[in-house]
């Protein structure tokens, strides 16, 4: 009975983590931004089927939430183990090669986005569906490629450009989400810097979990509640898109 019980805790805890995300925790001070992009990739991530290409996979930490019957990701870099190895401004594919894509917070990334998204209309087939996400209000990060912010009107300027009708558009969070992601990875990294100088440098992240865990998962639950008072502002946003033309 006792072995029962205990199977059905850590169960229930491995769904609550699952639910919640709570891998994010550990990993890094800027859960609040995190979640809010993940929530929006396993929402929309039903929408991409058939042959599914990932711009700027990275680590793939997305993969999971696609619903697509093969996976192809490309990434510039080897150090994350991708896929495929590849610029995604010359992506590596014939025409009209896949049914959908996924690219998510990498056009700020590039100096010419414009680039990347004509391939990404040249490799999808006519009315394939196309999940974009930018960044509006987030710290800078990746330098030095990091070039641009992203407000609802450019977003909406750059993807009709470039072939992409867009189905859904949805801001990401608010300014409740914006204020707290950047108060609480503001006071972590001044934190973290003052304890890397000292003897407790090796336990510095430890030390800040309970601060930094507790005030994510309490200003989250705060933002869910207030991110729609204020519609000027928004940690991002995100498009579902069909891509157009011949």
């Amino acid at each position: 009975m006792q072995l029962m019980i205990r199977d059905d805790v850590v169960a229930r805890t491995k769904e609550l983590a699952r639910s919640w995300d709570l891998d994010l925790l550990l990993r890094t001070y800027t859960f609040i931004p995190r979640k809010i992009l993940r929530n929006a990739v396993r929402e929309f991530g039903t929408q991409l089927g058939g042959n599914l290409l990932d711009v700027g996979c990275g680590s793939q930490q997305y993969r999971q939430y696609l619903h697509c019957d093969q996976y192809f990701g490309i990434e510039w870099s080897a150090d994350k183990r991708p896929p495929v190895v590849a610029d995604v401004t010359q992506i590596p594919f014939c025409d009209r090669a896949f049914d959908s894509a996924l690219c998510t917070e990498v056009l700020e990334h590039l100096p010419e986005p414009g680039h990347c998204l004509e391939e990404i209309h040249r490799v999808v087939k006519p009315g394939g569906s196309v999940f974009f996400t930018v960044p509006m209000t987030v710290h800078t990060h990746s330098e030095p490629y990091d070039f641009y912010r992203y407000t609802e009107y450019g977003l909406r300027y750059l993807l009709k450009k470039h072939g992409f009708e867009i189905t859904t558009l949805r801001r990401l969070g608010g300014v409740v989400s914006v204020m707290a992601s950047r108060g609480i990875n503001l006071a972590c990294e001044a934190a973290s810097d003052r304890l890397d100088k000292g003897a407790l440098r090796r336990l510095r992240h430890l030390l800040l979990l309970p601060f930094s865990a507790g005030g994510s998962l309490a200003l989250y639950g705060l933002s869910r509640l207030m991110d729609g008072i204020e519609q000027r502002d928004a940690i991002g946003w995100a498009a579902m898109c069909r891509r157009v033309g011949n």
